[in-house]
């Protein structure tokens, strides 16, 4: 891999960096659409045998017994339930002012208009293999929006067991509505409904491009939040006082090989004006661990051009190593999450500093935001007119309606003045 100059780069190879792949493709489309199908025909019937094809277990019950939940916070390590303790109090911190209110406004004499604020009746949690803080990035959220059912699909272990982790993350939550699906069938159990699992209003959690797809085909069924592919970070470094260039360089290749780890499709980008960190790092990095993966390091020399790349690919997790870093976030406009200074790893934002780590990927940050509690809310509009009121704002609606040549909204609007 060589080092790239940002500045000349080829309208091609700049289209190749900034695009990332498609979170699924046709063919993993074709087989969920399959497999949509077959539970929405079949149910829990279908659940099993896909549990047994994929997991290599058999279910005769897909729902976790109560008692394998209460009883998980037993089974872990002080030590963990002390992290998993310390992570839920930080993600609640963070979001707890993210929280809505209903309000009430007379912009016109007896003319009160109004909105409500109402929280989704019941959600369905999709969590990765033992990704328990994924079950708690969305369930935190979720509870502090005052959704009353959380329901929650994992896939279970060769044994039909769900994780400790999982188990303690969710009695933590005071989830106790835990079934051992996975993958695309788990999609489908919560946007179709099974004899075991009923059906929700909108499903919220990463996945692997099958239980992304499906996702994507139920969104005429059910809510979901969004639609994020493989996991990618953008690395702005420049010099900082207090650490050496060798200090630096191991730890911008330490950053990057972290989100490396995510596995196939990830994406990682450094850029840098430092050309020997940039020599420095595509020479220590494993070829083995970019096999499979998007990897691209760019030296710059005009430190606008960086930002514009950098607002342009619109990264799910994007950090700002300069330091002037502060000032520099006044200049973002599309990421994820922003990570500022060395001291603030990715791997922070993903666990247990409080910020959410479901984000947009593939240039989605252009348009969308990452989970938060307004996913788990929605907005009721409501208005109440006076005859006072009626009287004094029904000469403007029938122009209008009349201009919009909609003859009976201005009619309806005229027989009303009738009785005044």
């Amino acid at each position: 891999m060589d080092v790239l100059q940002l500045e000349t780069l080829d309208a091609k190879t700049r289209e190749r960096l900034l695009n990332r792949p498609s979170p699924f493709d046709e063919a993993v489309k074709a087989r969920v659409q399959e497999i949509l199908k077959t539970v929405r025909e079949q149910s829990d019937e279908a659940l099993q045998a896909y549990t047994e094809r994929f997991d290599c277990v058999r279910l005769k019950v897909l729902r976790v017994p109560k008692v394998e939940i209460t009883q998980s916070l037993q089974e872990i390590s002080a030590e963990l339930g002390a992290a998993l303790e310390t992570a839920k109090a930080q993600i609640e911190a963070f979001h707890r002012p993210q929280l809505s209110k209903s309000y009430e406004i007379e912009p016109l004499r007896s003319l009160r208009l109004g909105q409500l604020i109402r929280p989704f009746r019941r959600v369905g949690i999709y969590v990765p293999r033992n990704l328990f803080s994924s079950l708690l990035m969305a369930g935190v959220p979720a509870h502090l929006a005052g959704v009353k059912e959380l329901a929650v699909c994992t896939p279970p272990g060769v044994d039909g067991k769900i994780p400790v982790a999982v188990r303690a993350a969710a009695t933590l939550l005071g989830i106790d509505e835990v079934y051992a699906v996975g993958g695309a069938q788990a999609i489908a159990a919560f946007a179709y409904g099974t004899q075991s699992i009923p059906r929700v209003e909108k499903i919220v959690g990463p996945g692997n491009a099958y239980v992304t797809a499906a996702k994507a085909l139920v969104r005429d069924q059910v809510a979901i939040d969004l639609l994020a592919g493989p996991s990618e970070v953008l690395l702005l470094v420049e010099k900082l006082s207090g650490f050496s260039p060798e200090t630096l360089m191991h730890w911008a290749l330490a950053e990057l090989k972290a989100q490396l780890e995510h596995g196939p499709g990830t994406s990682a980008l450094l850029l840098t004006n430092l050309p020997e960190l940039a020599q420095g790092v595509v020479q220590k990095l494993d070829a083995a661990l970019t096999k499979d993966r998007h990897l691209a390091v760019l030296c710059y020399s005009d430190r606008e051009s960086a930002l514009e790349f950098a607002n342009e690919y619109a990264p799910e997790h994007l950090g700002l190593w300069t330091e002037d870093a502060e000032e520099l976030l006044e200049k973002i406009q599309n990421a994820g999450s922003v990570f500022l200074g060395p001291w603030s790893p990715v791997a922070f934002g993903d666990y247990a500093s409080g910020t959410n780590h479901i984000l947009p990927t593939a240039r989605g940050a252009r348009v969308s935001s990452g989970l938060g509690v307004s996913d788990f809310l929605k907005k009721i509009s409501y208005q109440h007119v006076s005859p006072e009121g009626y009287k004094s704002l029904a000469p403007t609606v029938a122009v209008l309606a009349k201009v919009e040549g909609m003859a009976a909204h201005a009619e309806s609007v005229r027989v009303r003045l009738e009785r005044l």
